[in-house]
């Protein structure tokens, strides 16, 4: 693995150029010098597309061919912040856990930093992080580009709030640092915590009303802010209240913003949810004209693909005609039965197809038994009237990745009124209740909201959040956040600490070992929580 200094430096020349079009929905076709790219707006343009494009594409070629991170092949960055947000939860059982390095991760055991998943999240991460840092170095403060600017700010800040979420510490580095290899600053995640707030509340001022879709305005910048903030108090280690009240505050102003509730929950995951901007804030593009846009196998591709299964005729069946990607069964991962049973009968987010099928998955995860848990229906290569979107052994998935959707920012809000933020102008169990209702599920009483259930206060809550946000990336932290996940926990779920029914697992685990070679490469840096003997 690259030290971050030697990333940086690479970064002058990176390959930047893409296809031109209105929006910043393109993709890299052919290799241009930093210095050409900085020669013209449009080679602006280009260039920060790259930094939007990182997360979810690899290299330049179909299928992630001349990767710009080649060691840390061949794992996209949303693909690899997707198997360290799901795997280790009570959402996903993964059936190629011990072949595919996942095992330690799934069963919360035994993780070291040998894992590729966790040098592939960060180093993709941080290779954002100095995108972005060069593109910023080369800008203005006026016009066009000073727009451009701020969007890579936002960016980096994106970046960051989620090295800061998977690590206790990293490496610091901004446009003011130097180019070239060198041992950056190591912060805290309160350090960087506190920059990313910093950043995104400058940001909301600076950044336009609003921007092309896939492109960051104020109110993407007020969204992240409101994700950031509820989560403050556990990146900070403090009591959090200065936090709710910046939560409540962001939340408020997205909420305000214009922004609607999509009527049909699963037209938001697919192949024509890039018309959902009424709720979807703000999502990666992938390719809604046909063009196998993000070019790899990371993103929506992974997810449908990993949702298919092949155990019966029916399964069969099934990912053809639901999924839309006939013939591309990975089979990665099935439910748990956790999140089987998490939904109320004519909830409408009860996205799984369950025919002959077990709820339970009582096989170790080393059976790799494919027929056993429900299997997600959630994200569908299928446009609105149910026919297929594309051929998926052409273009792939045409899905868009949501990354920040209105239904959060409510109840961020209620997450935040309950914790004691104040300034809200409506209750906690309003804002629940009208996600809920779109839901088509009935109404949560105060009694509900305020219920400790499995030793988790706002147990009903942190339930509700994973029926609206499954497979969306957000488990491992709502779990944290709620103390449900390691340590003192008393939630369990199938397979935590490798037994059945569950158990607790270690308090180190509610964060990722840093990546061996990274603590190989840079002397400063030192994990408090894994050491850098036990590797």
């Amino acid at each position: 693995m690259k030290k971050i200094g030697y990333i940086a430096l690479a970064a002058l020349t990176l390959m930047m150029s893409f296809n031109a079009c209105d929006e910043l929905d393109q993709y890299p076709s052919t290799e241009t010098s930093g210095n050409e790219v900085y020669s013209s707006v449009e080679g602006y343009r280009q260039a920060l597309a790259k930094i939007y494009a990182a997360y979810v594409i690899r290299g330049q070629e179909e299928g992630g061919g001349n990767a710009d991170l080649n060691d840390s092949d061949p794992y996209y960055c949303s693909r690899s912040c997707f198997n360290l947000q799901e795997c280790g939860t009570d959402e996903i059982m993964f059936t190629w856990a011990t072949s595919d390095q996942l095992k330690e991760i799934s069963l919360l055991q035994g993780l070291t930093g040998q894992s590729k998943w966790i040098a592939g999240a960060y180093y993709s991460l941080y290779y954002i992080v100095t995108l972005s840092n060069d593109f910023i170095r080369n800008c203005s403060d006026d016009g066009e580009i000073g727009q451009m600017k701020n969007e890579a700010r936002f960016m980096r800040a994106f970046a960051y709030s989620q090295i800061m979420d998977f690590w206790p510490v990293g490496a610091f580095v901004t446009d003011e640092d130097p180019i070239g290899a060198y041992e950056p600053k190591i912060a805290t995640r309160k350090e960087i915590c506190e920059y990313v707030i910093s950043e995104l509340e400058d940001l909301v001022t600076k950044l336009p009303e609003k921007n092309e879709q896939y492109r960051a305005d104020k109110y993407v910048a007020a969204a992240l802010l409101s994700r950031v903030c509820l989560n403050a108090p556990v990146y900070t280690e403090t009591s959090g209240t200065e936090y709710y009240d910046k939560c409540i505050k962001y939340s408020e102003m997205v909420i305000n913003g214009g922004y609607s509730l999509e009527s049909d929950f699963y037209k938001l995951f697919n192949a024509e949810n890039y018309k959902r901007t009424n709720e979807i804030i703000f999502s990666f593009y992938t390719g809604k004209d046909g063009s196998n846009g993000n070019k790899g196998y990371g993103s929506t591709t992974m997810i449908i693909c990993g949702e298919g299964n092949t155990a019966s005729d029916a399964a069969t069946e099934n990912l053809a005609n639901v999924l839309g990607a006939a013939g591309n069964a990975w089979q990665l991962f099935r439910a748990r039965k956790e999140a089987a049973q998490r939904f109320e009968s004519g909830d409408k987010r009860d996205l799984f197809f369950k025919e002959d099928r077990p709820i339970a998955n009582e096989s170790s995860i080393d059976q790799q038994a494919v027929g056993e848990g429900y299997v997600f229906n959630k994200f569908c290569n299928t446009k609105d009237d149910g026919s297929l979107a594309s051929d998926f052994s052409t273009t792939l998935s045409m899905v868009d990745l949501p990354v920040l959707r209105l239904s959060e920012i409510l109840l961020n809000e209620a997450e935040a009124i309950l914790r004691g933020g104040t300034g809200a102008t409506r209750s906690a169990i309003q804002l629940v209740n009208e996600v809920r209702s779109r839901a088509g599920v009935a109404d949560f009483s105060q009694g509900d909201l305020d219920a400790t259930t499995n030793g988790v206060q706002f147990w009903n809550l942190l339930e509700e959040r994973g029926r609206e946000f499954m497979l969306e990336s957000l488990r491992r932290t709502d779990l944290i956040r709620f103390n449900a996940y390691a340590g003192d926990a008393q939630y369990n779920w199938e397979w935590k600490g490798g037994v059945l029914s569950g158990a607790q697992a270690d308090a180190k685990y509610k964060f990722f070992p840093l990546p061996v070679a990274e603590l190989s490469a840079n002397s400063a840096l030192y994990d408090p929580y894994y050491g850098s003997g036990s590797y």
